[in-house]
C-alpha cells in the first residue's frame, strides 16, 4: 500500500495574530496569545509574529468586553490598534 504525504503537516502554522502599527508607525504582525501557549512556537514551520505584552494584555481585556478607548489608555496603545485588537477578540463575523 502506498502512503500519501500528510500535506497538513507541511503547511506553516500561524499563531493567532493581528497586524498593527504601534507608536513607531511600522505595521507588523503581533501575537495575540502568550508565546508559551502554542506548542508550535519557535518551530521552523511557524509563521513569525512579534510578541508585545501590551498587545497580549489588551487582547485579554478585549475578550472580557473592555472598549477600545479604555484599552488604548490602559495599555498605552494607539486607538486604531486598540480597535483592531477588539475586532480580533470578537472573532470572525458570520
Amino acid at each position: 500500500m502506498r502512503r500519501t504525504p500528510n500535506h497538513a503537516a507541511q503547511q506553516p502554522h500561524t499563531c493567532p495574530s493581528v497586524t498593527l502599527a504601534l507608536h513607531d508607525g511600522t505595521e507588523r504582525a503581533y501575537r495575540l496569545d502568550d508565546p508559551g501557549a502554542c506548542p508550535h512556537s519557535g518551530t521552523a514551520n511557524t509563521v513569525r509574529s512579534a510578541y508585545e505584552p501590551r498587545v497580549h494584555l489588551a487582547y485579554l481585556l478585549a475578550c472580557q468586553g473592555h472598549d477600545p478607548g479604555r484599552l488604548a489608555d490602559f495599555a498605552d496603545l494607539p486607538l486604531a490598534a486598540a480597535h483592531r485588537i477588539t475586532e480580533a477578540a470578537r472573532g470572525p463575523r458570520a
